[in-house]
C-alpha cells in the first residue's frame, strides 16, 4: 500500500504520547465511566459475586470503576514520563496498552470481590464483564484520540502547504527556532530547536536525525529520504557534504584535511563527517563566504 495514505504507526504512537494527547484521553474517560456507572448501572458485574457488603450497587460499581481508572491514570503518567525521555517504538507502545489493560481488569475485578464481601465468586464471568466495561468506558475516548491526531495532521499539512518559502540568511544570525521532521506523505514525526540537531546521515529508505536530547546525543529514525530533506532544510542552515550526510552549519567547530580528504567536525560529538569531492567546492564557497556563521576553529583548508 501507498506510505503517502498509510498511516504510520510510530508517528500515531509519538503522537498519543504526549501530554495533551493523555490529558484528552484521560478526560473522556472518566466522562463516560461517570456515565457508565450513573446512568447506565452495569449491575450485572455484581450478579458475579456473593453480596455480603453493605454497600449500596451503585456505590460497589463506582468503586470498582474507580480502581480501573486510577489503574490508567498511572499507567498514562507514566507513559508520558517515559515518553519525555526516549522514544516508544511501536512494539512497546502496544506492549504497555495492552499490559494497561489486563492490570486494569485485574485490579478492578479484585477490588469487586473486596467491595462485595470477600464472599464466594464467578471469577470467568466477572472478569469478562469487566473488560466489556473497559471496551464500554475506553473505545470512544481512544478513537478521539486518534481523530485529535488526525486533525492535528491536517493541520501541519497545511500549514506547511501555505508557509513561504524561506530564503537562506548570509550571516549567522539564523534564530534559534524549532524544525519539524516529516515523514513521507507530510506527517510530523520530530520537533525540536534548529540549534539542537547536529547532522542527518542517510540510511536506505531513511535518514537518521542526530540531535542533542538533554546531555546527550540521540538519533532518530525518519522516513524520509536524505534528498527530500534536502530541498526543506536547505534555507534553515543545513548543508548537504556527501552523498550520505547533511551537517547544521551552526554546528561545525571545525574543517580540516585528512588523509588529502576534506572532513567537518561537530559540535558535542567525536563524528567525523567526509566531505565528498563532489561537493567540497560548494562546501568551502559556504564556509568563505558566510565564515561569520561557521563557528570553524582555524582556517579554511584548500583541496
Amino acid at each position: 500500500m501507498n506510505s503517502d495514505i498509510t498511516l504510520n504507526i510510530t508517528t500515531i504512537c509519538r503522537y498519543l504520547s504526549r501530554g495533551g494527547s493523555i490529558f484528552l484521553f484521560l478526560a473522556f474517560s472518566l466522562l463516560f465511566a461517570v456515565v457508565l456507572v450513573v446512568f447506565i448501572e452495569p449491575v450485572g458485574v455484581l450478579s458475579n459475586t456473593a453480596q455480603l457488603s453493605s454497600l449500596s450497587p451503585l456505590a460497589q460499581l463506582a468503586l470498582i470503576t474507580l480502581t480501573g481508572y486510577l489503574t490508567v491514570l498511572i499507567s498514562r503518567v507514566i507513559l508520558l514520563l517515559v515518553a519525555r525521555r526516549t522514544t516508544l517504538s511501536p512494539m512497546v507502545y502496544g506492549i504497555w496498552i495492552a499490559t494497561e489493560l489486563v492490570l486494569c481488569i485485574a485490579f478492578a475485578s479484585l477490588f469487586a470481590w473486596i467491595v462485595s464481601g470477600f464472599g464466594p465468586v464467578k471469577l470467568a464471568p466477572l472478569v469478562g464483564d469487566i473488560f466489556l466495561g473497559n471496551i464500554a468506558i475506553f473505545l470512544i475516548p481512544n478513537i478521539l484520540a486518534f481523530q485529535d491526531f488526525r486533525v492535528h495532521e491536517l493541520k501541519e499539512q497545511l500549514r506547511r502547504a501555505q508557509a513561504p518559502v524561506a530564503v537562506a540568511p548570509a550571516s549567522s544570525s539564523l534564530p534559534d527556532q524549532h524544525i519539524n521532521f516529516y515523514e513521507k506523505g507530510g506527517r510530523l514525526a520530530l520537533t525540536t530547536r534548529c540549534s539542537k540537531v547536529l547532522y542527518i546521515e542517510a540510511a536506505d529508505n531513511y535518514a537518521n536525525v542526530h540531535y542533542i536530547n538533554g546531555k546527550k546525543v540521540d538519533a532518530f529514525i525518519l522516513h524520509n529520504s536524505l534528498k527530500d530533506i534536502e530541498k526543506d532544510y536547505l534555507a534553515m542552515g543545513f548543508l548537504r557534504c556527501h552523498r550520505g550526510y547533511m551537517v547544521n552549519v551552526e554546528n561545525v567547530k571545525l574543517m580540516r584535511k585528512d588523509h588529502g580528504s576534506l572532513v567537518l567536525e561537530i559540535n558535542h560529538t567525536s563524528k567525523i563527517i567526509p566531505v565528498s569531492k563532489s561537493y567540497a567546492s560548494d562546501v568551502i564557497r559556504f564556509f568563505s563566504t558566510n565564515n561569520a556563521s561557521a563557528p570553524l576553529s582555524g582556517p579554511i583548508p584548500v583541496l
